[in-house]
């Protein structure tokens, strides 16, 4: 079985594998509770099944023979996947997050660039929001850098990358974090993990970053 990774589209609120084979792309990431999100795999071979785990617990929730399914999100934070099987054995299986927040939401890119892990983290706003935070965990072994704090302040700490903005945001706006990840060795795999938060209405908000869960 052939593990596809993916990055979350940034135009398209969808996800693109980062390596040769089927893609999935999604309608958003970052939907309101009980929003219906859309997915679509690209690429797969024809003749495939669809196997979809929409609620992470490792068992289908869905069978299809087209390469397309919807899920209304509750909320809260899940992890996605779909096996694309041919010939009744598993060809390659896409993994990415959706996190469901009515006041915020927060979506991760990756790239490689040449030896380099290039991370991109959104927090966008629903609701007028302040103050407004990231917080990405730091895979042990591995080196991080800022390459642009989208005008936070990034307080160094070993363990985490904390981002922070001291500004406002009206619904439909956002911030940004650009950071490097350089890896201890040549093909080491990473897992993100990171949460989002700000304050809407004098209490603090927090919700877990959506978009690539593995690199």
């Amino acid at each position: 079985m052939r593990t596809v990774l993916l990055i979350f589209g940034l135009l398209a609120c969808g996800w693109m594998a980062l390596a040769q084979g089927p893609t999935l792309v999604s309608s958003t990431a970052i939907p309101n509770p009980g929003e219906e999100v859309a997915f679509q795999v690209l690429g797969a071979p024809i003749g495939a099944q669809f196997r979809w785990d929409f609620n992470g617990d490792g068992r289908p929730d869905l069978t299809t023979n087209a390469p397309t399914a919807s899920w209304a999100a509750p909320a809260g934070y899940w992890e996605v996947a779909v096996e694309v099987v041919q010939g009744g054995r598993t060809a390659s299986r896409i993994l990415g997050a959706v996190a469901a927040h009515p006041q915020l939401g927060a979506f991760r890119t990756a790239r490689w660039n040449g030896g380099v892990l290039e991370v991109t983290v959104v927090l966008q706003a629903k609701q007028p929001l302040v103050a407004p935070g990231v917080v990405e965990a730091v895979p042990p072994g591995w080196v991080v850098a800022v390459i642009d704090d989208g005008g936070g302040y990034a307080p160094r700490r070993g363990d985490v990358l904390e981002v922070l903005w001291s500004t406002t945001l009206a619904p439909g706006m956002s911030v940004r974090v650009v950071y490097a990840l350089y890896p201890p060795a040549p093909g080491a795999a990473v897992r993100f993990s990171g949460t989002a938060s700000a304050y809407s209405g004098g209490r603090r908000v927090e919700a877990r970053i959506a978009g690539v869960v593995t690199h």
